[in-house]
């Protein structure tokens, strides 16, 4: 059996759950961050030796499933292996417990890289992280399998510019405060913007908020994959954009793109599998007829 290392263990506080009345994504992203810590531990890369080496892991991508929801107050925990180890980056898998029932709460496929911090750049990893990684190797369990998403591709290439008719649903700049030990912004920080910008998205295809809580409905996330393309630093202005894709059954498929404002290049994109959830049964619900017609003028193919 492939071993797991224990990564991370804490509890759901009530701000970071959102109107949907559980743990918002981002938090997710976040709590993958924190296990990544423990995780490039683990194969040398402790505290002391990332700042005296000038080398660390850096998140490239990140592919999520949500099984089942974390409420304000649970406790959870994360286990966490090493997946694949090529000559730069490394596949790892994490996975979020609720520690109260034992259950799935999400999986957590992510690719990263071995940077040099000085450089800024990937290089390869030594012969000690591969002795180190040896014992956690294995395939990835079936319920971390993409369903709808798939791992390890990008959406096409864009420049600000060339998404006008997407709806802009964040802008703004990075704070310090966004910034981890290795200078640029957190991973969750990315999703943060994403997640935030949301119901301006809703909004433009005819589902706001107010309309959305009369009838006791909200939006949940089932899976995605975040590209990380670019770092970003303190102080960069960013705008992100969105458009929806697909209208199939009773999941939409969203996209989203970061953009940096200043030079126009894209920094991060997004891919999405949403569905409307009934906030009282806390089960997804179809689509009626005429929620279905208003939803398809809003749809755009990627070119």
């Amino acid at each position: 059996m492939t071993d797991f290392l224990d990564t991370y263990r804490g509890t759901v506080n009530t701000w970071e759950c959102d109107e949907v009345g559980h743990m918002n994504v981002q938090f997710y992203v976040a709590r993958a961050s924190d296990a990544a810590f423990y995780l490039r531990h683990a194969l040398g890369l402790s505290p002391s030796r990332v700042r005296a080496e000038g080398r660390a892991m850096v998140a490239l991508e990140e592919h999520i499933r949500f099984h089942r929801e974390l409420r304000a107050g649970d406790i959870m925990n994360m286990r966490s292996r090493p997946v694949e180890l090529r000559e730069r980056t490394m596949v790892s898998f994490h996975e979020l417990f609720n520690s109260g029932s034992g259950e799935t709460s999400a999986t957590v496929v992510a690719v990263s890289g071995h940077f040099d911090l000085e450089a800024r750049k990937l290089i390869p990893w030594p012969g000690e992280a591969r002795t180190a990684a040896a014992p956690f190797l294995g395939s990835l369990p079936a319920h971390a399998e993409p369903r709808s998403v798939p791992r390890e591709t990008r959406l096409p290439e864009k420049r600000l510019e060339d998404a006008e008719d997407f709806i802009e649903i964040y802008r703004g700049a990075v704070m310090p405060w966004e910034c981890d030990d290795f200078g640029h912004m957190n991973s969750r920080f990315y999703m943060a913007r994403f997640s935030d910008g949301a119901g301006h998205l809703w909004q433009a295809i005819g589902f706001d908020r107010r309309s959305m809580m009369e009838r006791r409905r909200g939006t949940v996330v089932l899976e995605l994959r975040l590209n990380y393309l670019r770092e970003v630093r303190s102080g960069t202005m960013l705008v992100a954009k969105s458009t929806l894709t697909r209208v199939e059954g009773k999941t939409l498929t969203f996209v989203h793109y970061m953009f940096d404002a200043e030079t126009g290049e894209a920094v991060a994109t997004g891919e999405v599998i949403a569905v409307m959830l009934d906030l009282d049964a806390r089960k997804s619900v179809a689509f009626t007829d005429e929620e279905r017609a208003q939803l398809m003028p809003h749809v755009r193919a990627l070119a």
